[in-house]
């Protein structure tokens, strides 16, 4: 069965749901992941204008999850969690579910109406996002369980100075050479960034192809040349705003990097200044538990709002050496990711020894980890 979400939607009807009403799904079903309880909801979904001759159905029904709240369901996901943090099954009793678990599936559902279309996988990658506090000392959670994709983004030209250094990252189609997480560079470790210069190479390469390809297309005006130019014309267009974008930062500013730095990407949307309670920040100390282990980490970047799971290449390949720009660490949620909000420091060059001292000492304030469960250690 193709694991597509438009198959999952035209599916869902057939459990009762009707364009007024919505209903829960609460057995198992074909193509659907076992954790996944929720209820149908009904919208309309633009799509282009169809021939004359068709008529296209533009409601759909969606399954929207509900939250998972329980010890055991999260067991069962991430086996040797509650040996990891053996108090938080009581944590639990007392959690909220927070309002970033809607904010995310509405942003799916969203996209899902103005007509795109993700994997079954894809739309269920998030089982949970809660707000826990711990009584004894007051201290504050969020936690959420989701798949783990790769980050391989960054760029610091004071560790890795060459354009070389960063050819296993620039694999990701989707790699960026900064992140939020970044500090200016200081007058006595002042670097050239490799891609300042890549940059205008490559657009000066571009454009002499550009050129050629011009040249043949005006004496062949076929298919072929004309739309060799079209693709130059846009990945020239594409590259040109992107070092524009970048250019003043990559030449004041250093930022941590996916293959050197353990840190955490979170939806745009969570980043606030509101500083409330369980407001999450860049910057702030994440614990990562898979496998029975548990990472220290900084939340160091953010991304889309309908996208969740994402972790340095550092992190990914701890967890899974196959891991890299091209193949994730976890397709399923097994992953537990453990934010404590406000506790950001100064963001400067990372020190890795603070990483792991900072959420040993949160991770206590939280109950602490298990007698068998050591923090890992970043070498």
């Amino acid at each position: 069965m193709p694991r597509s979400l438009f198959l999952l939607m035209f599916l869902a009807p057939l459990f009762g749901c009707s364009k007024k009403q919505s209903q829960e799904v609460s057995v198992a079903t074909p193509g659907l992941p076992a954790w996944v309880v929720g209820d149908t909801e009904s919208l309309p979904v633009k799509k282009s204008t169809s021939p004359a001759y068709l008529h296209v159905e533009k409601t759909v029904s969606v399954l929207r999850p509900r939250a998972l709240t329980k010890i055991e369901a999260l067991e069962k996901l991430n086996p040797g969690l509650s040996s990891a943090l053996p108090q938080l099954a009581g944590l639990l009793s007392s959690a909220e579910v927070s309002p970033k678990f809607k904010s995310f599936y509405d942003a799916k559902i969203s996209a899902i109406k103005d007509g795109d279309t993700m994997s079954t996988d894809d739309y269920f990658d998030c089982a949970t996002v809660l707000h826990l506090t711990a009584p004894a000392t007051g201290r504050k959670a969020v936690l959420f369980q989701s798949d783990m994709d790769v980050d391989t983004d960054g760029t610091d030209p004071v560790r890795l100075a060459r354009l070389q250094d960063y050819d296993d990252a620039r694999i990701s189609r989707s790699f960026q050479p900064l992140l939020a997480y970044s500090w200016a560079q200081s007058p006595g470790q002042q670097a050239a960034n490799p891609f300042v210069q890549y940059y205008a190479d490559t657009l000066t390469k571009l454009r002499g192809f550009r050129q050629q390809v011009s040249q043949e297309a005006a004496q062949d005006h076929g298919y072929i040349w004309q739309s060799l130019q079209k693709q130059l014309d846009e990945t020239i267009s594409s590259l040109d705003r992107r070092a524009k974008y970048y250019d003043e930062d990559l030449r004041t500013r250093r930022s941590l990097v996916g293959s050197l730095d353990p840190f955490i990407v979170v939806p745009q949307t969570w980043p606030d200044r509101l500083k409330q309670p369980f407001s999450v920040q860049v910057g702030d100390f994440v614990a990562v538990i898979a496998g029975g282990k548990v990472y220290p980490c900084v939340v160091g970047d953010t991304g889309g709002d309908a996208k969740m799971g994402e972790a340095s290449q550092r992190v990914a390949q701890a967890i899974n050496p196959k891991a890299s720009g091209r193949n994730s660490a976890a397709d399923d949620v097994t992953v537990t990711y453990v934010i404590f909000p406000q506790t950001r420091l100064a963001m400067t060059a990372p020190d890795l020894s603070v990483f792991q001292t900072e959420v040993a000492r949160l991770l206590q304030e939280f109950g602490g980890l298990g007698a068998d469960t050591p923090l890992h250690h970043w070498q």
